[in-house]
């Protein structure tokens, strides 16, 4: 019986060590849920809102002046030669187009710099472009006036440590759509990782 039991304390002490080993290459360096009305003083804008009961940070539209455009999340005290990778859920809300002459784009970049991520293609489909028809949508949400169909994705990407320049990262999160009352777009669930 002594045996069976030390057995098994040695292969959950190994299978705790293998874990952390394995989460030790890239350790979570910030989260952001946003699920608290007080909004980290690393984002450049507070406004949120709430969808299928979560607090998520926005809704932007570049299109819109009620609602902010972008948001600048200011990363300090990164440790020298470190990569960062961000992870995080992002909210598309309403009828995104990914082609035509009405195309939308979602992008990340180095304020007045760099551009880290684009984005072009998006998971918002409508059946035959009615609003009302969405598929494959996570659920809906009422913005405005209007209920509008909301798909969510996790996305990710990382940045070079050449970027990082004494110790801090300024990424901007930005989309640019063309519809003003139909397109939004959030984000919640943000994790930064150090390489």
């Amino acid at each position: 019986m002594n045996k069976l039991l030390k057995l098994i304390s040695v292969t959950a002490l190994s299978l705790l060590i293998c874990a952390s080993a394995a989460t030790a290459g890239e350790p979570l360096f910030k989260t952001y849920d946003f699920s608290n009305k007080k909004i980290s003083s690393d984002w450049s804008t507070k406004k949120t809102y709430i969808i299928a009961g979560n607090r998520v940070l926005g809704l932007f539209n570049n299109r819109n002046k009620r609602y902010p455009a972008q948001t600048v999340l200011t990363l300090q005290n990164i440790p020298k030669n470190s990569a960062v990778t961000v992870k995080f859920d992002m909210f598309y809300v309403g009828s995104w187009d990914s082609e035509g002459k009405l195309a939308d784009s979602f992008s990340v970049t180095i304020p007045e710099g760099a551009e880290i991520m684009k984005l072009t293609k998006f998971p918002c489909i409508l059946e035959n472009d009615d609003d009302e028809k969405p598929v494959n949508n996570t659920g809906f949400v009422k913005v405005g006036e209007r209920d509008r169909a909301y798909w969510v994705a996790p996305l990710s990407f990382t940045v070079d440590h050449s970027m990082v320049l004494n110790g801090e990262l300024k990424l901007e999160f930005k989309g640019s759509l063309t519809g003003r009352k139909t397109e939004f777009w959030a984000l919640d669930n943000v994790k930064v990782f150090i390489n």
